[in-house]
């Protein structure tokens, strides 16, 4: 599972259709190809969407259909 702390210190979780993004993973961008995961990082502020990054790069969660999200029990 991937977290990360935002800008409010909140610890985050990668997810991906509501499930956990695990590194290693191989994730579809939306032009259908596909990236392994390595690592990511959660907003470093309030209009950020965070990073993920890849094998190939990084980019915004939302090329994968990703976001951060709180982690429960934090």
């Amino acid at each position: 599972m991937i977290t990360s702390t935002d800008h409010a210190g909140q610890a985050c979780t990668l997810t991906h259709n509501g499930q956990p993004v695990n590194i290693g993973e191989i994730l579809e961008d939306f032009r259908g190809d596909q990236y392994r995961v390595t690592g990511g990082q959660a907003p470093h502020k309030a209009s950020s969407s965070g990073k993920i990054y890849t094998d190939a790069g990084n980019y915004y969660p939302t090329v994968f259909g990703c976001k951060w999200t709180p982690t429960q029990g934090a």
